[in-house]
């Protein structure tokens, strides 16, 4: 009697990789959730808000807090100015700087803000509006002039510090451990938006206390 080899007989030798195959279409499904996903990344809390002292008055606190979340994440770009509310979409982008009287002028840098561009950009935030601008000033000259000067040993946070030649400006978050009055601002030989603890030790030297809290008084009451 003939044995038959055919179809029969391949089919036995193919049943034993089904199972494999079956393992592998398994596997290649589960690996996704197999593998260690990674946490989505979250930017760390503002420093500025552990240290603000309990009563602080509310818009004081909102622009503070608001300038402090751009701390390390947005650079310095010389005339960089924003009215945005909220995060601004070209900070990052390579633009072009168009403003006169830098050494970047002309050259294509990531988009970023100036000194003033940072406080501009805080109050209108707190605020809520961008008419918040014609309050708080536009450029350092015209902030120092919108503010009532204050002693410096009476800065209170947010209020506003300032060079002597009024060449750059900044954000007061208070007094520090080592007695220095903390400065927030927006600096080129740093990088972008900083804290340095003892603003007194790189040139600020005034204090002014900005007309805007008058003028929007009531907003973010607490």
């Amino acid at each position: 009697m003939k044995r038959r080899y055919g179809r029969g007989n391949s089919r036995r030798r193919e049943r034993p990789w089904l199972p494999l195959g079956l393992v592998l279409l398994l596997f290649a499904l589960l690996l996704p959730f197999l593998l260690p996903q990674e946490e989505e990344e979250k930017p760390p809390p503002p420093r500025a808000e552990l240290l603000l002292p309990d009563g602080l008055d509310g818009l004081r606190r909102a622009l503070v807090l608001n300038a402090a979340a751009l701390e390390g994440r947005v650079g310095y770009f010389w005339g960089g100015k924003s009215l945005a509310l909220g995060w601004d979409a070209r900070w990052g982008v390579p633009t072009v700087v168009t403003a006169e009287g830098s050494d970047t002028t002309g050259d294509s840098v990531p988009f970023g803000l100036d000194c003033s561009g940072l406080v501009t950009w805080a109050a209108v935030n707190a605020a809520g509006t961008a008419d918040a601008v014609e309050a708080i000033g536009n450029g350092v000259r015209d902030q120092y002039g919108k503010c009532e000067a204050a002693a410096w040993s009476e800065a209170q946070p947010g209020d506003l510090a300032f060079f002597p030649d009024l060449s750059h400006v900044g954000i007061v978050l208070g007094w520090g451990p080592s007695g220095g009055l903390r400065v927030l601002h927006c600096s080129k030989t740093l990088g972008g938006v900083v804290v340095s603890e003892d603003g007194g030790g790189i040139g600020f030297s005034l204090v002014g206390r900005p007309a805007f809290y008058a003028l929007y008084a009531g907003e973010h009451e607490e």
